[in-house]
C-alpha cells in the first residue's frame, strides 16, 4: 500500500482520493489527516524535489467544446472569469463557449448542456497545511508543506489543515472536488 492520507493515526481509514473538501459556509473548517504507510518496511523518498510535499492544487477543468458532461461536472471557462459552473444535466456541449455570466446562480447553454454559475472558484490559496495546529496560524495559504527528505513506513505524520472560505456565498465542490492535496513525485522503496 502507498504512502497517502488516512483519517485515523493507525492507517487503517484511507482518506478518499481525492480528499473532498467542504467549502459549505463562509469563515473556516480546521481538521486533522494523517500521512503514513502502515507497512515498516517501506520508504518514502523524493524522485527530483529535495523534500517529499503535499500541495494543496487545482482540480477544477476547463470547458470542451462537443464534450459530454454528467450531471454535478464542475468546470470553469477556457478563459477563467474566477467563477465556476456546474452542469445541470447529463449532455454533449456545442462548438462554443457558453456566454458565461459572472452573477452567482446565474446559468448559461452550449449544446444541450446548462450550465449554473456556483459563485468564486476554489483556489490552492483557500488552503494552509502545518504539522502542528498552531503551525497553521503562520502557515503560508496555498503553500506545499514539507515532510522530509525520506519518510520511514509505520508512522503516521499528523497533518493539520485548515480551509477558509472568504466568499459570504455557501458554495460546495461536493458532487465534482474543485481543489485537492496531492502528494510531490515520490518513489516507495521496499525494505527486506
Amino acid at each position: 500500500m502507498p504512502f497517502m492520507l488516512y483519517t485515523d493515526a493507525q492507517m487503517t481509514i484511507e482518506a478518499s482520493n481525492p480528499y473532498q473538501l467542504d467549502f459549505n459556509g463562509a469563515g473556516k473548517n480546521e481538521f486533522k489527516l494523517f500521512f503514513g504507510s502502515p507497512y515498516p518496511n517501506e520508504v518514502l523518498k523524493p524522485k527530483a524535489d529535495q523534500q517529499i510535499m503535499l500541495m494543496p492544487a487545482s482540480r477544477l477543468k476547463k470547458w470542451e467544446p462537443n464534450h459530454v458532461y454528467s450531471f454535478g461536472n464542475i468546470i470553469e471557462p477556457i478563459a477563467s472569469n474566477g467563477c465556476m459552473y456546474q452542469c445541470l444535466d447529463n449532455a454533449q456541449t456545442g462548438s462554443s463557449e457558453p456566454a458565461w455570466r459572472a452573477e452567482r446562480g446565474s446559468k448559461c447553454s452550449s449544446g444541450s448542456t446548462t450550465f449554473i454559475n456556483l459563485g468564486a472558484k476554489f483556489q490552492p490559496a483557500d488552503i494552509q497545511l502545518a504539522l502542528t495546529y498552531a503551525g497553521l496560524d503562520t502557515a503560508n495559504a496555498g503553500a506545499a508543506l514539507e515532510l522530509g527528505t525520506q519518510l520511514q513506513g509505520g508512522k503516521a505524520i499528523p497533518v493539520y489543515i485548515r480551509v477558509t472560505n472568504t466568499n459570504n456565498s455557501v458554495r460546495s465542490d461536493r458532487s465534482d472536488p474543485c481543489i485537492s492535496i496531492r502528494l510531490n513525485a515520490t518513489i516507495t522503496e521496499t525494505t527486506a
